[in-house]
């Protein structure tokens, strides 16, 4: 157990991070989606449906994430997010899902930018 306390969700920054938190996870849903979708065959399917978030989750851990090894300073870190988003965006759209791809690259980008603006992730 550690003596290090995690830091209290409280008022609009906490609900900005809170969902900022579920955009990351519909993130990583929707290219879950979209691979299998996009695969051709059922192989490919799954490979797809298994990468494509891994990638994603290893981009996010490496570059974006407040505890990562090689955080990127701002501006790049909100492109490097962005990017993530706009891509998700666009795997959905091809799937045949263009509204929950809108929706997904709009919330996480919107959200990102929200973050930076009223609750300092770091």
């Amino acid at each position: 157990m550690t003596s290090e306390r995690a830091p209290q969700l409280r008022g609009f920054a906490g609900v900005v991070l809170t969902i900022r938190f579920l955009t990351e996870l519909a993130l990583l849903a929707g290219l879950a989606v979209a691979g299998a979708r996009l695969g051709d065959g059922l192989l490919f399917s799954i490979v797809n449906a298994i990468l494509l978030p891994l990638v994603a989750a290893v981009v996010w851990a490496v570059f974006i994430g407040p505890r990562a090894p090689r955080r990127l300073p701002e501006p790049g870190r909100f492109i490097v997010e962005s990017v993530l988003f706009a891509a998700t965006g666009v795997a959905l759209a091809l799937s045949g899902w263009l509204v929950v791809g809108i929706v997904v690259a709009v919330a996480g980008i919107g959200f990102a930018i929200l973050t930076r603006a009223f609750a300092r992730d770091g």
